[in-house]
């Protein structure tokens, strides 16, 4: 059975729509954590401010690495679907769509470029640097 061009058209939209969700998902993830992470890091430092042990605060620095690491992941893998969204965008309209949403056809995306973009970089090395200050902060005056 032959669909109308319209039709197709209107089925290759619903499927950039199906990507773009997953790239909007992503990109909110992010977002979520730069949050969790000041939460994070603010408590421990808090923490060991209450109970005058600088050495704790150092431990801020673990949190810290661990979602800017999961976070360079989650912008890898978006960058991939955006490649995928692409890929997506540039086929023929007049043909069925598959509807697939895979990874496997997408391009590469380094790792460490990812976790070395300014969205990566801009946000956790401040606050990494502000937890040191904190850290001899709290050994000079505590």
């Amino acid at each position: 059975m032959e669909l109308p061009p319209e039709k197709l058209a209107d089925l290759r939209v619903k499927h950039i729509e199906m990507l773009q969700t997953v790239i909007t998902r992503m990109a909110g993830y992010a977002a979520s954590f730069k949050s969790y992470c000041i939460t994070v890091t603010t408590a421990v430092i808090g923490f060991s401010l209450s109970v005058h042990r600088p050495g704790v605060a150092a431990l801020a620095l673990l949190p810290i690495l661990f979602f800017a690491l999961a976070d360079a992941q989650y912008l890898r893998v978006e960058r991939r679907f955006r490649g995928a969204f692409d890929l997506v965008r540039k086929q023929d309209w007049g043909v069925m769509p598959t509807f697939e949403i895979t990874l496997e056809h997408a391009p590469a995306e380094s790792y460490l470029r990812s976790a070395t973009s300014w969205s990566i970089v801009s946000f956790y090395a401040p606050l990494a640097v502000a937890d040191l200050i904190a850290v001899l902060g709290a050994w000079c005056y505590g």
